[in-house]
């Protein structure tokens, strides 16, 4: 990191999360290229001030703001900082930084001049003039997000006076030490004033510090490293070799097992009375199967260093409960084997003192008992029994079952662990200790040596993009939003912030930890950014757009789920095309239409060309309040036919625009959910000319499943042009999903916003008729009227679609009555916070209800207004539930 300043990334995040500045962490790493220039560099307070101004304020508005919160945060630190440094100039004492304030913990000495890597360049300060020439590095203040490593049985100060006490001191050598009780007595004795002098004490004990590599021991990678550094200078000699598994003829110097020696020459260089022998590895104790053959080269190994060194102990960092039954056990009898515990610890210290037998007295070191959390479990349980009909997470449904019922106490860490896109051993400790500090510190390991996580090089790990999905949505349920907002918040501190033994970047942990958050609180939100993205890779070059297109990638799973596959298929043909596969490339774009718009964004997939759209005549007509038709008109409409096997799909093109969405207090019937009236613009879509019609359905049920098996022939009401009923949600969501694929374009169902919008045509009355509604004109309970109109026939069942001979203004038939019509939002009881554009509106709670609109064959004319609204649950189907799509291919006019 360029930057690694506490109190201005608590300053970027009370702008971002209490004043509400739109902010991202693109615009932290903005400060970050600006300190790398040094023609840009802050010098001083008022240019640190402009910079913060300058990149963060999008608004004369905004910038003001982050100036008075500047100098009311930031300015009485900076002068308190820059007083501590005129002080310490002063008495010129250099500042030393210790990791502990135990005096026989070694220390690290800093200068007083601060280094430039973190773009604070503590320059001369004339104490006269008082002037400022830069910015000093402050303290660090108290953060909201805990940042410790001390999270292991043993802490560093335990592990430094356990090798210290090992210690063996002899007098040899050069007498070059005051012997003060012999000068003493010689004075007194022989009246003679001359020092007398012996030899100084010398360190004799040396450590042979052997550590296992195999990708069991990943996770206690932090535990090795800190036993070589507690070790290093305290012994006369301190060796550190490495080995995967086994110990074998060869041992290795370095961790990534490259540099070898053998191990002859190592034994030529122990000394049978002053090496001792300290083996770090977990034995095996994670394997199902005792492996007989690790156990002989173990015994093998052991044999042949008994003679050359003193003493041979083995420090397992698992509890001794896990080692029944494994390799751990059978190796236990041939080394003297101890936990990583505190009591481990001190019997291995009087073991190679000597003074013990070897044999680990202790009571069982087992885990603690933990509580389970019953919400989490249900939680959890409720995302994997609605996902249980999704063949795509078969397999990850599988492995939470089986992770559930081995580790139900671990399921919060679990949760959380989902989070970031890749994870090391130290965030998963961090994410523990700020979020579910219950938890051992072995429930780490535990979780990282799971099912639910994959090696996936160097001390990094990854799950499955569907485990990793459900968990997250589990998160969601048990937690809400709120804590996925902390986690990408928690997640910024540790990247810019973290600690000094981490080794993952931001780019490996996830680009932007916003876009995680996002992507299960308003996906809708990501798919725009990540589009934003994928546009300026569409020109880039070759390794950039691979890179993009992963990135894509990793959000596949909530991307997915609110229809946004057509992004993820350009990013997986821009990766292609990336990696020189064109052909491959051109496969995948010639399934997309010619442009894509993403919340906005319009993306144009390479080498396509727009659907030409035909037109159509149509009628409409107008009525007065007793329902009389007083005006009839010949407009025209473009659509675009979908061929569909035997049938056809007819969609209409709607032209974008702004209406004003729900009902005025003035219209008759009208009902609080339908209030407060508010603005809204729609862009451009097509959309069903009619509700889905028997025959369609039939034909897209006959394609190839996706999520869940459709009845080919539900409808009570029989009829190939009538329309489809005893459809839920789900499935009417499924017949999209088929579509697409087999179309290659985008069909989905209307959000509320849209429905209204295509309903209305540019009308302002209940109906798109006018001020009232006949049963000449649709299909409802005629006994009943609305307003001044009349009475009429209650046909009692469905008619076939168009048979009323008029549309609306934009060519829409059945827009009222005849069967209720899906819509994709989930159900809210007001428009207090609806979106003010053709957005989804999707509520935390996933099992909400879902929109219906336009009323039926057998309701009163009241619930067929553009404006009313009711809901189902999902799941439920009836003979008066049907629904219409939208598209959003792209054409040309």
């Amino acid at each position: 990191m360029i930057l690694d300043e506490p109190h201005l990334i608590q300053f970027f995040l009370h702008l971002k999360n209490e004043l509400g500045l739109p902010l991202q962490i693109e615009d932290y790493k903005l400060l970050q290229k600006v300190w790398g220039i040094e023609s840009l560099r802050p010098q001083n307070y008022d240019e640190l001030k402009t910079r913060c101004q300058q990149l963060w304020g999008k608004t004369q508005k905004d910038q003001k703001k982050i100036g008075e919160a500047f100098d009311k945060d930031i300015k009485p630190i900076f002068e308190r900082e820059i007083q501590t440094a005129i002080t310490e100039k002063q008495s010129s004492n250099p500042s030393n930084f210790s990791q502990s304030s135990q005096t026989d913990l070694p220390t690290e000495t800093q200068p007083q001049n601060i280094s430039k890597q973190n773009g604070f360049i503590q320059e001369n300060i004339d104490i006269d003039t008082k002037v400022v020439t830069a910015i000093p590095q402050p303290k660090k203040p108290q953060q909201k997000y805990i940042l410790n490593d001390e999270y292991f049985p043993l802490s560093r100060v335990q592990l430094v006076q356990g090798w210290r006490s090992l210690r063996k001191s002899l007098r040899r050598g050069k007498e070059d030490e005051v012997d003060i009780p012999g000068t003493v007595k010689r004075i007194c004795q022989e009246n003679i004033v001359e020092l007398v002098y012996y030899p100084s004490r010398e360190n004799q004990a040396e450590l042979l510090l052997l550590i296992d590599q195999s990708d069991s021991m990943i996770p206690f990678y932090t535990i090795a490293e800190r036993l070589v550094k507690t070790a290093e200078g305290i012994f006369k000699s301190c060796q550190v070799f490495y080995f995967r598994n086994s110990p074998r003829n060869a041992l290795f110097h370095d961790p990534e097992l490259l540099e070898k020696e053998s191990l002859d020459k190592i034994l030529i260089k122990l000394h049978s009375t002053k090496t001792q022998v300290l083996i770090f590895s977990d034995g095996g104790a994670t394997e199902i199967i005792p492996s007989e053959v690790r156990v002989e080269l173990i015994q093998k190994f052991v044999v042949s260093l008994e003679s050359t060194v003193q003493q041979i102990v083995w420090l397992n960092p698992l509890p001794e409960k896990d080692w029944f039954g494994t390799s751990a056990e059978k190796i236990s009898s041939l080394v003297p084997m101890f936990p990583f515990s505190v009591l481990g610890w001190q019997e291995i210290l009087q073991m190679l003192k000597g003074k013990t037998s070897g044999t680990f007295q202790s009571a069982t070191m087992a885990r603690p008992e933990i509580i389970v959390d019953d919400e989490s479990s249900n939680a959890l349980e409720d995302v994997l029994e609605r996902e249980s009909e999704n063949n795509r997470h078969e397999e990850a449904i599988e492995i939470l079952y089986d992770f559930a019922d081995d580790f139900p106490a671990y399921l919060n860490l679990a949760f959380h662990g989902a989070f970031p896109l890749a994870i090391t051993p130290d965030l998963l400790y961090y994410l523990r200790e700020n979020f579910v500090a219950d938890l051992p510190w072995i429930a780490v390991p535990d979780l990282l040596l799971s099912r639910l996580f994959e090696s996936i090089g160097g001390k990094l790990y990854q799950m499955d993009s569907g485990v990793r999905h459900l968990l997250l949505k589990a998160l969601k349920i048990r937690f809400g939003n709120d804590r996925l907002n902390e986690l990408s918040e928690a997640l910024l501190v540790y990247l810019q912030q973290g600690l000094e033994e981490s080794i993952a970047d931001a780019e490996e942990l996830g680009e932007n930890p916003d876009w995680i958050a996002l992507g299960y609180t308003k996906p809708t939100e990501l798919a725009k950014q990540l589009a934003q993205k994928l546009e300026k890779s569409l020109t880039s070059k070759n390794e950039n757009k691979i890179k993009t297109a992963s990135l894509v990638a990793t959000f596949a799973e909530p991307l997915a789920e609110l229809e946004f596959q057509p992004l993820l298929k350009l990013a997986r043909g821009l990766a292609r095309q990336g990696r020189g596969y064109e052909e491959g490339a051109q496969e995948i774009f010639e399934q997309l239409p010619v442009e894509l718009n993403i919340e906005g964004v319009k993306l144009k997939v390479p080498g396509k060309r727009g659907i030409p759209l035909e037109t159509f005549p149509f009628e409409t007509v107008t009525v007065n309040p007793k329902g009389e038709i007083i005006h009839r008109e010949t407009k025209q409409a473009r659509y675009l036919t979908e061929n569909i096997g035997k049938t056809t799909l007819e969609m209409v093109y709607i032209p974008g625009g702004s209406f004003t969405m729900g009902s005025p207090e003035t219209e008759k019937d009208s009902y609080d959910d339908e209030k407060p009236q508010h603005p809204v613009t729609i862009k451009p879509f097509l959309m069903g000319k009619y509700p889905v019609t028997q025959a369609q359905w039939k034909a897209v049920a006959a394609l190839p499943q996706i999520n869940r098996e459709l009845d080919p022939d539900p409808s009570k009401f029989k009829g190939d042009d009538r329309p489809v009923e005893m459809v839920s949600w789900d499935d009417a969501v499924e017949f999209c999903h088929r579509l697409s694929q087999y179309s290659h374009k985008t069909y989905r169902l209307p959000s509320e916003a849209e429905w209204e919008y295509a309903c209305r045509a540019a009308t302002i009355t209940p109906f798109h008729f006018g001020e009232t509604i006949t049963t000449d004109l649709a299909n409802y309970d005629g006994n009943n009227t609305y307003g001044q109109g009349p009475k009429g026939i209650y046909r009692q069942k469905t008619t076939p679609v168009g048979s009323f001979k008029v549309a609306n203004a934009f060519g829409l038939y059945d827009m009222h009555g005849n069967v209720w019509e899906w819509c994709a939002d989930h159900w809210y009881s007001n428009y207090e916070l609806a979106p003010n554009d053709e957005t989804i509106w999707l509520s935390s709670d996933e099992i909400s209800n879902r929109l219906l609109r336009g009323g039926s064959w057998g309701l009163n004319p009241r619930y067929c207004r553009a404006a009313f609204r009711s809901n189902r649950d999902a799941g439920d189907r009836g003979d008066y539930l049907g629904f219409r799509v939208v598209c959003l291919a792209a054409w040309t006019l």
